[in-house]
């Protein structure tokens, strides 16, 4: 028995690891440093979270699982048996890589009892996924990440870029200029987000040029900023044609798919709720005029929810439209229905800070009510004249709504922007000094103090009572996992 478990290993073929990129693995590991061959890799899993090994890929078969006398594999995992959230999904044969020799194409074989993943969505026992490069690999469901999968193939991305980064294919989302992709640090494993952005336009366009200066721009303001409630930005790597901001993972989505979101039936988020976020974003407003940054784009799109629960840390994001406050601003920019009555009344008029005032009234009139102050389906007037009149409907949503934040809305819409008032002088009312807004600022110095924990310590809850086997899916408890 025991020589014919001999052969079954012997045909087990040997991979390589990267030891430039890898967690040490346990000596009776299937992978080890005596076993490193020198074959040349066509890929490599990239390991992204603690206790999982980058391993590169140059034979045409390769196992990963738990594995046993009966079913040996490649990797085993063993260096992260200590992390139980994860090893309890994994089963004796988890998954299988295959390359054919002819094709080149690669396959990932699930022969799971909880699934692999990849690109979050489930493979399924028995069936397979072909794999492409960046594709993330999840075990058991979608927030357990062990490896993002990379071809060796040069020239997708720059070299600038690679060297520093994982980059996955998971897209985050698409602006103007390009798309955003979910990416890693080499050096931590940390989450990121990196933003393409194709700067090579027709010639002929004289936008080419303006696109091309307010991608420069939006780096240049982002470098200057530090606050909880604004995005970070760690990288800016330009090369021909593209250039990659490597800025801060928000994972929870834009603030206007929270506003309406349908649960609320359209009627905003209410008192409560509605100041919880007023003061998030009051208070970073007040921070960017501080420091003499006019944001001049400020709407629900362009800002983030740093997770999915009701109550969020929210991050003003997209400074392509920012300027020094203290030089003079006369461009026409923004977006209409989120526009002061200065910037719609006349491109010649020079405008101050106060914009962006007027801007969050609007976002905050939508988070309280559900429905925007100015927009062109109101067709008694032009939505131009909504804003120069300053023309505000109250509709039966405002009732569950206290007079004083009614007013403080108001008080931001203010047609004439000598009346309205500063960031500071807002953050300096009564209307400021609640529970919620007490809440809050709690929520932003614990978020802050999270963010210096490893991204993949966010794991599935441990189960004591079943830590040494794997866990079938049906009696696993329910839980809430956070998406991507």
């Amino acid at each position: 028995m025991a020589r014919g478990t001999k052969r079954r290993r012997s045909q087990i073929e040997k991979p390589v690891v990267n030891r430039d990129d890898t967690i040490e693995v346990d000596e009776d590991a299937a992978v080890g440093d005596s076993q490193v061959a020198v074959t040349k890799a066509y890929a490599r899993l990239a390991g992204i979270r603690r206790g999982i090994a980058t391993i590169d890929l140059a034979d045409d078969n390769f196992v990963c699982g738990r594995g046993s006398d009966e079913s040996p594999v490649n990797y085993n995992f063993s260096s992260a048996s200590h992390d139980v959230g994860l090893y309890r999904f994994i089963s004796k044969i988890q998954f299988a890589i295959s390359r054919d020799s002819e094709t080149r194409r690669i396959h990932l074989h699930d022969h799971s009892r909880n699934g692999t993943l990849v690109n979050q969505e489930m493979i399924g026992k028995g069936q397979s996924r072909e794999l492409n490069n960046g594709d993330l690999i999840s075990i058991g469901i979608p927030a357990l990440i062990i490896f993002v999968f990379e071809t060796t193939d040069e020239g997708q991305y720059p070299e600038e870029l690679t060297k520093k980064y994982h980059v996955t294919s998971h897209s985050l989302g698409k602006g103007g200029f390009g798309k955003v992709l979910l990416g890693y640090k080499r050096s931590d494993r940390s989450v990121v987000a990196i933003k393409m952005l194709n700067t090579q336009f027709s010639t002929r366009c004289s936008r080419a040029i303006a696109k091309t200066r307010d991608i420069k721009n939006e780096v240049e303001v982002m470098k200057k900023l530090s606050h909880p409630n604004i995005v970070g930005i760690y990288d800016w790597i330009s090369v021909t044609k593209y250039s990659y901001m490597v800025i801060e993972y928000v994972g929870g989505g834009e603030f206007f798919t929270k506003v309406v979101d349908p649960k609320y039936n359209r009627m905003g988020l209410g008192e409560s709720l509605g100041k919880y976020f007023a003061f998030q974003l009051i208070d970073a407003v007040m921070y960017l005029h501080s420091v003499g940054i006019c944001h001049r784009d400020i709407k629900p799109e362009n800002i983030l929810c740093s997770d999915k629960t009701e109550r969020c840390v929210l991050k003003l994001t997209d400074f392509g439209m920012a300027k020094c406050s203290v030089m003079k601003m006369k461009t026409r920019c923004g977006t209409p229905s989120y526009n002061a009555p200065e910037i719609v009344a006349n491109e010649s008029i020079e405008y101050s800070p106060k914009v962006d005032i007027w801007s969050l009234g609007c976002v905050l009139f939508i988070t309280f009510s559900g429905y925007p102050p100015f927009s062109e389906e109101y067709t008694d007037m032009s939505m131009e004249d909504q804003v120069m009149k300053g023309r505000l409907l109250f509709h039966s949503q405002w009732r569950r709504i206290t007079i004083e934040t009614q007013n403080m809305i108001k008080w931001m819409l203010t047609v004439e922007p000598a009346k309205r008032p500063s960031a500071v002088e807002l953050m300096s009312t009564d209307w400021m000094k609640c529970a919620d807004c007490r809440s809050a600022r709690q929520d932003i110095d614990q978020n802050q103090r999270n963010q210096k924990v490893p991204v993949q310590a966010v794991a599935a809850q441990k189960d004591t009572n079943n830590n040494d086997g794997e866990v079938p899916v049906a009696t696993k408890k329910k839980r809430v996992v956070p998406a991507l």
